[in-house]
C-alpha cells in the first residue's frame, strides 16, 4: 500500500526530478540529489529510475533538434568573423589668431573577414566620415541631427600562397584592392592611419626566428592607384620597404624600416581636383554681371571635379589671371620621390620601475624638390603599451601610456593630400577664416596620455602645438598665397573614447 500511495501522491515527482536533473550541471551530482529523494521516502527507485529515462530522452531529443538546424546552416560561415570600433571625440582649437571651438566627432567602423582557407582570405569593412576625405573617418557631429553617411572603406584579398604550391607557409602574402596600410611606420609623417590605399601590396618574409638578436627582415611592395585616366595618363604610386626587427637580449629591442616612395602623375590630380577652375578662359563663362561691366571678359570656368575635402598644402603651378583674376591650378612645382627612414628603440624596464620606455623616429627626403624638401619626427613614450609609442595600444584594464612628439614638416616634404591629417595649422585674420588646409609647412609637438578604463574601453588625452613653418608660403585652398597673420601658436585638443569589438 505505501508503495502505491506514493506513486499516487507523487505523479508529479518523476517532472520534478527531471527539472531538478537538468539544472544540475554534473552527471554526479544529479545521481547525489537522487539518492537523497530515495532514502527520504520521497519517492521510489523505480520513479528515480523513470525519471532519468525521460530526462534523457527529452535531452536527445534537444540536441537531434540543435544538430539538424547546425546542418541547415552552411560550413562557409565558420570562416567568417566580425570587428570594429566606436570612437567619441571632443576637440577644440585655441589660439591668440583663432576663436576658440569646440566640437563633437563620432568614428564608426565595422568589418567583416571571411578566412576561406590557409591561403585565402577576404576583408571588407565601412566607416563613418566625408566619403570625399581620404585621411579622415570622422563625422562631425551638426547639421540639425540628419544621418550620417556609412562608406565603404576596404574591400580586399589577402593570398597567402602554400601547400597548394608546395611552399612554406608564412613566406609572404599578396594584398589585391582597398585596404589599410600595409607598410611599417613609426608616425603619420608620410601617411595617415586613415588612409585606405587602392590597388597592391605584397610582403615577403625572408628570416623569422624566436631567439638571437635577427628576428626577423622582410620586404614590403606597393603598386597603389591614385586616379585611373582614359587617356593612359595615370596617377599612381609604385614603392618599396626594406624592415628589420632585433632584440637586445630581454633587455631591449629594436627596429628600422627605409623606403622609397615614387608618385607619378601626381600634376593631372592637381590639375583635376584641386583647381577651382577647369579649361580655357571664354566669354561663355562669364556672369552676365561680369559682361556687363566689361564685354570683352573672358573668364575660367568653375571645375566641377574639384575636390574641396582634400587637404593641399604643397607648392602648386598657377596659370595665368582670367578677365576678373581667377587662376587655375596646372599641377604641381615639383614631384614626389620620398626616401623615408624610420626607427623605434624599446627597453622593457629602464628605470628600474617595471615600466617599458622607448624612442622613436622618422625621416624623409624629397629627392624631386630643390627646397623645402624635409620633414622629421622624434618621440618618446612610456607605459605598458611597450612598443609603438606614437599608436600607443593598450591591452588590459588599468594599463596607461604617455608619449611626446616633436614634427617638423617642410612645405614640399611630403604629399599633404594623404599625410596626418589633424597636424594642420589654421587662424582667423581680420577678413575671415583661413586654414593652411594640410600637414606640410607645419611644425610642433604632441603630447598623449592613454589608459584603459575596461577590457577594450581605452581613453585618450591628445594636445597638438602647432605652428605655420614658413607663414610667408603658406597655401590657400585656391593654391594662392594665404595671407597669415604672425605664426601665433595654435593648440588642437582632443579627449577620446573607443571600444574596441
Amino acid at each position: 500500500m505505501r508503495t502505491s500511495s506514493v506513486g499516487t501522491r507523487h505523479r508529479w515527482l518523476p517532472v520534478f526530478v527531471a527539472g531538478a536533473l537538468t539544472l544540475l550541471s554534473g552527471a554526479a551530482r544529479a545521481a547525489d540529489l537522487g539518492d537523497v529523494l530515495v532514502k527520504k521516502g520521497l519517492i521510489t527507485p523505480e520513479e528515480l529510475k523513470q525519471a532519468q529515462e525521460e530526462d534523457k530522452q527529452k535531452t536527445a531529443a534537444t540536441e537531434s533538434k540543435v544538430d539538424a538546424v547546425l546542418a541547415k546552416i552552411p560550413k562557409w560561415l565558420d570562416s567568417i568573423s566580425l570587428f570594429g570600433d566606436l570612437r567619441n571625440r571632443v576637440e577644440g582649437f585655441y589660439g591668440d589668431n583663432y576663436h576658440a571651438e569646440t566640437r563633437y566627432r563620432v568614428r564608426a567602423r565595422l568589418g567583416l573577414n571571411a578566412n576561406v582557407s590557409d591561403e585565402v582570405a577576404a576583408t571588407v569593412r565601412l566607416a563613418s566620415g566625408d566619403p570625399n576625405d581620404p585621411i579622415s573617418t570622422n563625422q562631425t557631429l551638426s547639421n540639425t541631427f540628419t544621418r550620417k553617411p556609412f562608406n565603404l572603406d576596404w574591400a580586399y584579398m589577402t593570398i597567402k600562397p602554400g601547400k597548394t604550391f608546395g611552399l612554406e607557409p608564412g613566406w609572404g602574402q599578396i594584398v589585391l584592392g582597398k585596404f589599410g596600410l600595409q607598410v611599417a611606420r613609426e608616425s603619420e609623417l608620410i601617411w595617415d592611419d586613415d588612409l585606405s590605399p587602392e590597388g597592391a601590396s605584397e610582403t615577403l618574409n625572408l628570416l623569422e626566428n624566436r631567439d638571437g638578436f635577427f628576428r626577423s627582415f622582410r620586404l614590403n611592395a606597393l603598386q597603389w592607384e591614385v586616379n585611373e585616366a582614359a587617356t593612359n595618363n595615370d596617377s599612381y604610386i609604385l614603392g618599396g620597404q626594406a624592415v628589420l626587427d632585433t632584440a637586445i637580449g630581454s633587455t631591449a629591442t629594436w627596429s628600422a624600416s627605409f623606403a622609397d616612395y615614387n608618385f607619378e602623375g601626381m600634376n593631372r590630380v592637381a590639375r583635376t581636383y584641386l583647381s577651382p577652375f577647369a579649361g580655357k578662359a571664354s566669354p561663355n563663362n562669364c556672369t552676365a554681371a561680369q559682361l556687363t561691366k566689361d564685354p570683352k571678359s573672358s573668364c575660367y570656368a568653375p571645375n566641377s571635379s574639384q575636390n574641396t575635402s582634400l587637404a593641399n598644402s604643397n607648392s602648386v603651378v598657377l596659370s595665368g589671371k582670367d578677365s576678373v583674376g581667377n587662376q587655375e591650378i596646372t599641377g604641381y612645382v615639383n614631384g614626389y620621390n620620398l626616401i623615408n627612414f624610420g626607427s623605434e628603440l624599446d627597453f622593457s624596464n629602464p628605470v628600474g620601475l617595471g615600466i617599458p620606455a622607448g624612442v622613436f623616429g622618422d625621416v624623409v627626403y624629397n629627392t624631386q624638390a630643390d627646397s623645402h624638401n624635409s620633414g622629421v619626427v622624434i618621440g618618446l613614450g612610456a607605459g605598458k603599451a611597450g612598443k609603438d609609442w606614437y599608436h600607443d595600444s593598450l591591452k588590459n584594464p588599468g594599463d596607461w601610456g604617455a608619449s611626446y612628439y616633436w614634427e617638423w614638416v617642410e612645405k614640399d616634404a611630403v604629399v599633404s593630400l594623404f599625410s596626418y591629417s589633424d597636424f594642420q595649422y589654421q587662424q582667423v585674420n581680420q577678413f575671415h577664416n583661413v586654414a593652411q588646409k594640410g600637414s606640410t609647412n607645419v611644425t610642433g609637438s604632441v603630447i598623449r596620455f592613454d589608459y584603459m578604463l575596461f577590457p577594450n574601453f581605452q581613453l585618450t588625452a591628445k594636445s597638438h602645438f602647432i605652428n605655420a613653418l614658413d607663414p610667408g608660403i603658406a597655401t590657400g585652398t585656391n593654391g594662392k598665397a594665404l595671407g597669415l597673420i604672425g605664426n601665433s601658436s595654435l593648440a588642437r585638443v582632443q579627449f577620446d573614447v573607443l571600444l574596441k569589438f
